[in-house]
């Protein structure tokens, strides 16, 4: 009687500690998962705010490119500065 019961005992010992390592592999299964979701929606946003710097970066060129412009300086010169084309006769030619 006393080695049926310290069987079932044993058996229950074990089903418990396999329930036990059951429920922490699918708590851990869970965990992974969620920090998985978290990273992807993570480097989501980040190439989004790559996307968008790089449109601002590409901007930012052209308005450049725009601001060195001979037009936009010599227009730029004229109406801020005052700055005129010389005459023919203020102009020196050197050998």
């Amino acid at each position: 009687m006393k080695s049926k019961k310290k069987g079932s005992v044993r058996l229950f010992h074990f089903l418990v500690a396999m329930l036990f390592l059951f429920i922490l592999a699918g708590i851990s299964h869970v965990s992974v998962n969620f920090k998985r979701t978290q990273i992807g929606y993570t480097l989501s946003q980040l190439r989004r705010e790559v996307r968008q710097i790089e449109e601002y970066n590409r901007k930012l060129k052209l308005e450049i490119a725009f601001l060195k412009s001979p037009g936009f300086l010599e227009n730029r010169a004229m109406k801020e500065f005052g700055l005129r084309h010389p005459l023919p006769q203020q102009m020196i030619f050197l050998p």
